[in-house]
């Protein structure tokens, strides 16, 4: 069993609903792990639900810090003291890690959303809880940990190498860095499927169901690579005045409609109104919302041969039904994509370069709260008020 002699402080999440900011201790890095001290931390709808459905365990997957130790083996070129940039696990040995698309890595699951290595225990040593791992001395107080690799809902965070991405040509400053603490699941995973799974031209058209943080990213994307036509569709006003105002030219509030009000209002949009030589419907559409009568809507609403990207789903079980002979002959691509099929190490530089131009302003999306005031942040998240928190670890 390691032995745990690094103080430090972590939200742990005993359910999905009870979160605990406590005093715990972790252990020291291993082969290929580093130890990063966390300057921020982005929340994710991710960690709101704990994907993975283990519990208790430390949770966080976007972050931002430096380094404070690696541990032996380290292949990574970073140094200690250097700021850094946390995304997604992965084996860097697969096939599909080799070929470009770590994101989709044969461990994928293994590495991120079902992560749980012991890294952390409590601090007071004589914690006795039930639901938390046997320390080797007959205390319960093990707590899993390595959420996408790294868990950074901690002060100080044990992380797997595969998931840091060297900033240090990337950022000026610490106020930067805390700004990219999100880019490393949310913010790409809109981002990225357009980029890498769309690839759209200037005269396609790209809807986006869902504006949450990655629907928004989603929409700036598009905009960012000159697409003229841009859809948004959600059930908050204020969201889809937010998108209108981030690049999307058409919005439609849903809240009130069917599927098939849904499609025909997307069918009648001006762009898809120029008859047979004209498309009937957008080339693409990115769905982040998960529900199944929406993802039909958007297979529905595409035009013929476009494409519909699926960047989130409701779980083990969750299905959806797709009318073959119709499917068949729509010639649409269904695509179920993870983080927008994105490679951290060339995706974040490419955001922060877009950033830098003006194409991805962070600053209308984040809010900063103090990492006490976790609740909060989730909470807002959760009710629409904030669209991407950020904890500030102290310093």
């Amino acid at each position: 069993m390691a032995e745990y002699t690094i103080p430090t402080t972590a939200i742990v999440s005993y359910t999905e609903h009870d979160w605990r900011y406590e005093r715990v201790l972790c252990r020291e890095p291993g082969p290929g792990e580093l130890l990063i001290r966390m300057l921020a931390t982005g929340i994710c709808h991710t960690d709101l639900a704990n994907v993975g459905e283990i519990a208790p365990r430390i949770l966080g997957h976007e972050g931002a810090g430096r380094v404070l130790r690696k541990g032996p083996d380290c292949k990574i070129d970073v140094n200690v003291g250097d700021p850094v940039l946390l995304s997604f696990a992965h084996c860097k040995e697969c096939y599909m890690c080799l070929t470009g698309h770590p994101a989709h890595c044969v461990d994928s699951t293994t590495l991120t959303i079902r992560g749980q290595d012991p890294n952390f225990a409590l601090a007071d040593e004589d914690a006795q809880d039930p639901r938390l791992e046997d320390d080797g001395q007959g205390r319960r107080r093990v707590i899993k940990a390595s959420y996408f690799g790294h868990s950074s809902f901690s002060a100080i965070a044990l992380v797997r190498e595969s998931s840091v991405v060297n900033a240090k040509d990337l950022v000026a400053n610490d106020e930067e860095l805390t700004m990219f603490a999100p880019l490393g699941c949310g913010i790409q995973t809109g981002a990225c499927a357009v980029v890498n799974v769309i690839k759209p031209s200037p005269e396609d058209s790209v809807g986006v169901f869902g504006l949450g943080g990655v629907g928004l990213s989603a929409i700036m994307a598009a905009k960012a690579l000159g697409v003229r036509e841009i859809i948004a569709v959600d059930i908050l006003p204020n969201r889809l005045s937010l998108a209108s105002s981030l690049g999307a030219t058409h919005t439609i509030n849903s809240k009130d409609m069917s599927k098939d009000e849904l499609i025909r209002a997307i069918r009648s949009l001006p762009p898809f109104q120029r008859g047979k030589s004209g498309p009937s419907g957008p080339s693409a559409i990115v769905d982040t919302t998960a529900v199944p009568s929406l993802i039909q809507a958007a297979l529905a609403a595409v035009r013929k041969m476009g494409r519909v990207v699926q960047l989130a789903n409701k779980g083990p079980g969750s299905s959806l039904s797709v009318g073959l002979p119709e499917h068949m002959a729509s010639g649409v691509h269904l695509s179920g994509t993870i983080q927008g099929d994105a490679d951290p190490a060339k995706s974040i530089p490419l955001l922060i370069k877009w950033y830098r131009e003006g194409k991805l302003p962070l600053e209308r999306l984040e809010k900063t709260f103090a990492v006490e005031d976790f609740d909060r942040a989730r909470e807002e998240m959760h009710s629409g008020v904030t669209i991407k928190p950020v904890l500030l670890w102290p310093q």
